[in-house]
């Protein structure tokens, strides 16, 4: 798949280019540093996924991601963000398909491109009520085998699961909950309880078969997926 980097860093832009072109099913198509350079690269290029810095002095990251939405609506934006804050949201507004934490790991930047560009959305790592609230589907919208099981739950017994299934530790949803850790191990033991579930992985493997997480989606991003037993 074609990458296009922005950044108005050119160290930057050259990390990425050398993480990515390690990899055999990637390719930085080009990189932009600025918007004219942007606009060039959209029109000559036509990449199928691009990654944005927002921390740029010079580019507006959100005004950025709207212009891609209308150039090259196929091609998702990953952004790389320093913080999750009040930025966060104007960028999901905007239109960006994943956020991820700069510092993440290069696997895990690998993984969020590949992702986005096999059309799935990314909010990684698991912070604040807003953005669970943003990623997370609406109740009734779960489906697949073993959905009514659900039933058995409190409301927020199913909040718990859903923030289990997008890899969140039990400080992370004390964090977003707004609970005390033991609250929250309180919560994971009765959901799990109720639905018959031996451990946190089993309730993991749980949510891919009602469509809480798409296991397609981890795999084409080279991620492992467990099997039950």
């Amino acid at each position: 798949m074609r990458i296009l980097v922005i950044s108005d860093r050119t160290v930057i832009r050259a990390g990425y280019r050398m993480l990515f072109e390690g990899k055999p099913d990637l390719e930085v198509s080009g990189d932009a540093g600025d918007m004219p350079q942007i606009e060039n690269s959209v029109n000559g290029l036509r990449p199928d996924v691009v990654v944005i810095d927002s921390e740029t002095n010079s580019l507006d990251a959100a005004e950025v991601i709207q212009f891609l939405g209308a150039a090259v609506p196929s091609a998702p934006a990953l952004v790389l963000v320093g913080e999750f804050d009040d930025q966060v949201q104007r960028l999901l507004r905007a239109g960006a398909r994943g956020l991820l934490l700069n510092r993440s790991s290069p696997a895990e930047i690998v993984a969020a491109v590949r992702l986005v560009a096999a059309g799935y959305s990314l909010l990684f790592p698991c912070r604040g009520r807003r953005l669970v609230d943003w990623s997370v589907p609406a109740d009734g919208e779960e489906k697949g085998p073993g959905r009514e099981r659900l039933g058995r739950l409190t409301r927020r017994e199913v909040d718990v699961l859903r923030l289990i299934a997008r890899g969140c530790s039990n400080a992370e949803i004390a964090d977003v909950l707004f609970v005390s850790e033991s609250t929250v191990k309180s919560h994971v033991q009765r959901m799990l309880d109720k639905l018959d579930l031996r451990n946190r992985v089993h309730a993991v493997i749980y949510a891919y078969e009602i469509g809480m997480v798409r296991t397609a989606g981890l795999a084409a991003a080279g991620l492992p997926v467990a099997p039950v037993g």
